[in-house]
């Protein structure tokens, strides 16, 4: 089996430094905390070299695979989990083989209100329990402009560092095997079974601990491979809706809609007409 997302170099991926790979959604703040709210898509197989932070982010990876790389650590970006980033942050990121959809909001970290609340706060991690309606929340805004939708955005920054935070220091690291599990499902067609022998561990263990660490089933994430893969289409081929689902193995528009409803909050209709408006 080829080696994780990590090891991937040189031109099997392109190098994001400009807009042509991306593309975003981004709506400037009034508030005096929080500058901007964005959601950007990044088309699969993109490096984006090291780069610095010019302001404080949280970020939260709403559909794909992202693996990040600073001084520190490599973090591969976890389905629903926020991350802070603070001013000044350097690190390199290498998207996934079927994309991925991060929902970003970019803070004035140095603000007196902040400061005096927060102090200087460093790299963190936020747990999904703070997190879980960010994207609820913000979706309608981002993808629809709806004037009625009057957020106070300061205070949904509050109540993510109101949560659970973790440094990188004390993150849980998956196993190499488990990354390995995960490459698979990205990028072939094997069972459970089969990639259970591949990779040298028993099917059920495999299983357990997959869902331990991503909190998601292995048909799950399946599920959301096949989602991410009609995102991808929708959004960097402009493909149809109908299209994209059936290249995602959908039985149909309707299937597509149903789960990305459930998984998103949102239908295709809706995520794809956002990042065609004229309002970008």
């Amino acid at each position: 089996m080829a080696n994780t997302l990590a090891s991937k170099l040189g031109n099997q991926f392109r190098y994001c430094e400009d807009e042509e790979h991306k593309k975003s959604y981004v709506i400037p703040s009034r508030d005096e905390i929080v500058k901007t709210v964005s959601l950007v898509h990044y088309a699969p197989d993109l490096f984006m070299p090291t780069h610095v932070h010019s302001v404080g982010q949280f970020s939260t990876l709403i559909s794909g695979q992202a693996l990040e790389t600073n001084i520190n650590a490599e973090i591969n970006n976890t389905l629903g989990i926020a991350e802070f980033k603070p001013m000044a942050y350097k690190h390199s990121n290498r998207i996934g083989p079927n994309g991925a959809l991060f929902l970003s909001i970019n803070l004035n970290t140095e603000h007196e209100a902040f400061v005096s609340e927060y102090g200087k706060l460093g790299w963190q991690l936020t747990d999904k329990s703070a997190t879980k309606n960010v994207w609820n929340s913000l979706s309608k805004l981002l993808l629809t402009a709806d004037p009625s939708c009057n957020l106070d955005l300061e205070e949904i920054v509050f109540d993510l560092l109101s949560g659970s935070l973790t440094d990188q220091h004390t993150i849980k690291q998956a196993p190499n095997w488990l990354l390995l599990a995960e490459q698979a499902l990205n990028e072939t067609d094997m069972n459970i079974q089969q990639i259970a022998e591949d990779i040298g561990v028993h099917r059920v263990h495999l299983s357990r601990v997959f869902q331990s660490h991503f909190s998601l089933s292995i048909s799950e994430y399946r599920q959301r491979i096949a989602l991410q893969k009609s995102i991808a289409a929708m959004l960097n081929d402009d493909e149809s809706i109908s299209l994209a689902g059936a290249g995602a193995s959908f039985s149909d528009q309707s299937h597509l809609t149903r789960v990305m409803k459930k998984q998103l909050g949102v239908t295709p209709k809706t995520l794809k007409l956002g990042f065609n408006s004229t309002l970008r």
